[in-house]
């Protein structure tokens, strides 16, 4: 008769093999995790400005969060922080303007940045052809298509693809829209959450390192249902409480009127322009190159 084993031994090694299984599955999730460690730093850098060292560098649309580079904001709405992450800063030169009717002459400006910006504009074609005009290179980011269908940002009227170097502008379909909070909110508390994403950057967000040209498409009208308004009395009465430093040398020689090519002269509270006679108020140190403050100054 055969000698017979531990009844226990079998147990015994299919626990160890158990315990092996589990042991190299941490070992693999770890070295996943370091790989992914890893994608962060390149997908920063892909994800930055990288503005030249001289050189006048506008911030579009970065009110509450102005890139330190940049000389100076322009932003459009001033006194309704509804599309934006909190008030516009004061910390540098302002410049109350419409991004599809810049106020700056032709290639004045050395490098434009408009971070998470073109998905809020109703026409992003006229947009980035005034952003062509007026700067010789700069950086554009915008949220993509799969970035819109996770977080729907209900503001956004515009899911957008990346076709080599050209960003293509879709309608936003109603189904689209819902605004949901939840993957907000696990953004905000899971740093697992926020690994990934920071790590595949480039599947949330569009970033485009540009010269000469922003290439933009667009397959249809925005359909906005909520934007923000422009308020011209709320704006004046915003920077009258809380003003900015005065423009530079540098920025008042870039100006000139967003709606038509003039140049524009200085008076002690407004700026006029010379080609149709239009004038801007500033308030705050703030020019309002903007056409509804000109309406409201301009002697009809």
């Amino acid at each position: 008769m055969l000698p017979q084993g531990d009844p226990a031994e079998p147990a015994a090694r299919a626990h160890t093999a158990g315990a092996r299984q589990r042991l190299e599955s941490a070992v693999r999730e770890l070295r996943s995790l370091a790989v992914e460690l890893t994608r962060v730093p390149r997908e920063r850098r892909l994800a930055l400005p990288d503005p030249p060292a001289s050189g006048l560098v506008i911030d579009l649309g970065g009110g509450h969060d102005p890139f330190p580079r940049s000389d100076a904001v322009v932003d459009k709405y001033v006194a309704d922080d509804f599309e934006r992450g909190g008030p516009v800063l004061r910390d540098r030169p302002l410049i109350v303007a419409d991004g599809e009717a810049l106020p700056f002459r032709d290639r004045s400006v050395a490098y434009l940045i408009a971070a998470h910006v073109l998905e809020h504009a109703t026409d992003p074609q006229r947009f980035a052809a005034e952003m062509s005009r007026v700067a010789s290179a700069g950086f554009v980011q915008v949220p993509s298509s799969v970035a819109e269908r996770v977080f729907s940002w209900p503001f956004h009227p515009w899911l957008v693809e990346r076709e080599g170097d050209t960003l293509v502008f879709v309608p936003k379909p109603e189904a689209d829209r819902a605004n949901w909070e939840g993957l907000h909110d696990l953004y905000d508390t899971s740093p697992l959450f926020r690994l990934a994403f920071f790590a595949h950057r480039s599947m949330f967000h569009h970033s485009l390192h540009w010269r000469d040209r922003v290439d933009v498409q667009m397959r249809g009208a925005s359909r906005a249902q909520q934007t923000a308004q422009f308020h011209l009395e709320r704006t004046l009465d915003t920077l009258r409480r809380s003003p900015a430093p005065p423009l530079t040398d540098e920025l008042r020689a870039a100006l000139r009127c967003p709606l038509c090519p003039g140049a524009l002269s200085e008076r002690s509270d407004a700026f006029e322009c010379g080609g149709c006679g239009r004038r801007y108020p500033v308030e705050g140190n703030v020019p309002l190159l903007i056409r509804e403050a000109s309406e409201a100054l301009t002697p009809a």
